[in-house]
């Protein structure tokens, strides 16, 4: 490995350290609270106003449900509630908006993530998110997960790693069983908000 290819890996992994330092303070969370409803509550949070951060200027961020024309006839009950909901009001106006939760309209939708702290197996997640497929119309679905022993991507990590077509939804873990930041998986999450903003995927200074 050259000098300029071993400044860069670690340049990307500090960043990612230093992104994830607030998810690592989750620990000291359960110093105070151990119910996982709470927990997982702080982690949602941190993920929203990340996604705020990046995306707030031209979209907004919302926990809730999308809505559909045809829910009363598949089941008003089978409405999914959604940990994230990335939407543009100026496609349609959300109902029901009040602080962080919106009733989404469909085609307002930009962008769905999940999140959980952590997972039995990838195939929990993977289910979820199959069933709020349908609810993205530009395809934007992702899971995040906080903490988990195995790397959960099954692509190549890239700025445009989304762009490039899926045959299943995309899943990425921020930090390992140890608390610490999973470098690929970091940066996975930072790209695809970017690719939500329609940014093309490059990153400069190699």
């Amino acid at each position: 490995m050259s000098d300029i290819e071993q400044a860069w890996n670690e340049h990307w992994s500090e960043y990612a350290e230093a992104f994830a330092q607030p998810l690592q303070g989750n620990g000291l969370v359960s110093r105070f609270v151990t119910n996982q409803n709470v927990t997982g509550s702080y982690v949602e949070a941190w993920i929203r106003s990340t996604a705020r951060t990046m995306l707030g200027g031209r979209f907004r961020i919302s926990t809730g449900a999308v809505i559909r024309p045809y829910d009363k006839i598949r089941s008003l009950h089978g409405v999914p509630q959604c940990d994230l909901i990335v939407w543009d009001p100026s496609e349609l106006p959300g109902l029901f908006e009040h602080g962080e939760f919106a009733l989404v309209p469909f085609a307002a939708v930009r962008a769905v993530i999940e999140v959980k702290r952590s997972i039995s197996s990838a195939a929990e997640l993977l289910q979820q998110l199959q069933d709020r497929h349908k609810l993205v119309p530009s395809g934007f679905l992702l899971g995040v997960v906080v903490s988990h022993s195995e790397p959960l991507r099954d692509f190549e990590c890239a700025p445009n790693w989304f762009a490039r077509g899926r045959s299943a939804p995309a899943m990425t873990r921020l930090l390992d069983s140890t608390n610490k930041p999973d470098t690929d998986g970091v940066l996975a999450f930072i790209y695809f908000l970017s690719q939500v903003a329609g940014h093309k995927g490059f990153v400069a200074g190699k």
